[in-house]
């Protein structure tokens, strides 16, 4: 790819981002959207912001959609809702549930279940602690 060449690149991958290509002058759209150093800078520095159009992205892309509705359906083998929510946790914080989240999401999924399907609630509630910053940032 270069300026005068049709651009050719595909990001439609279930990869992480560490193996995408960096293409200097058609950077990925989710890269540039959180913090991804200027490529075209030999020594680029990274800024560290969180800023609405980053929650805007977790709450409304197709990558993020989809990925929560993948995470859904991998629990669906993990038993009742008290074993799902802590494999869940352990997945995506590397870490154990505490009681009180384990109480604020099982909430959340009854609350859910008023109004969606089992499987639809138990994507948003993925979707949610996706979009959280404890997965987001390493601590």
């Amino acid at each position: 790819f270069n300026h005068t060449s049709k651009d050719h690149t595909s990001y439609e991958t279930p990869r992480r981002a560490i193996y995408l290509p960096v293409i200097r002058n058609h950077l990925y759209d989710m890269l540039e959207q959180f913090d991804f150093p200027d490529p075209t800078m030999p020594t680029g520095s990274r800024n560290s912001t969180v800023i609405a159009p980053q929650a805007l992205i977790m709450m409304n892309s197709p990558v993020a959609m989809e990925s929560s509705e993948r995470l859904a359906k991998k629990l669906e083998s993990a038993g009742d809702d008290t074993q799902r929510l802590k494999q869940v946790y352990q997945l995506l914080y590397g870490r154990a549930a505490q009681e009180n989240e384990i109480g604020h999401s099982l909430a959340f999924l009854n609350h859910l279940r008023s109004t969606e399907s089992t499987e639809r609630a138990w994507a948003l509630l993925c979707q949610s602690l996706m979009a959280a910053n404890e997965f987001m940032y390493l601590r």
